[in-house]
């Protein structure tokens, strides 16, 4: 499986950090053909993968179709709505489906999350890179 070297990154607290980013392809249902996302954070604390609407809207005809929910992560009283697709994805030669959270806003983060996610990896974090291989 593919090892991923961190990538530097702005911080408003540390001026230049270095972050886990990932590189991983979701099948379009809307263009019918797999879409490459080379920056998407390896989150071990996000539940569900997610996706900004504007990457959402690359994936399928409508988001508003999928299930609504209210998310909520480090900012305990601040929600963030959005909607809940399954999407195929595929990282390296590995292909499989998962819930993936759709903003309803532009300005968030792609997260590769836990659920149904990378919980099917065995991941190693060192600081400089992440290794990523099939449990």
């Amino acid at each position: 499986m593919p090892l991923f070297k961190y990538q530097e990154e702005k911080s408003s607290l540390f001026g230049i950090i270095k972050r886990p980013l990932v590189e991983l392809d979701i099948y379009s249902k809307k263009l019918g053909k797999w879409v490459p996302f080379k920056r998407v954070l390896a989150d071990t604390g996000a539940d569900i993968c997610l996706l900004p609407r504007f990457m959402g809207n690359l994936l399928v005809e409508e988001v508003t179709t999928g299930i609504y929910k209210r998310i909520r992560g480090i900012v305990p009283n601040t929600y963030l709505n959005g909607f809940i697709h399954d999407l195929r994805i595929r990282m390296g030669n590995k292909e499989f489906t998962a819930p993936v959270f759709i903003a309803d806003s532009e300005d968030v983060t792609p997260i590769f999350g836990r659920g149904k996610a990378l919980d099917l990896f065995k991941a190693c974090f060192d600081g400089n890179s992440t290794s990523i291989e099939e449990k």
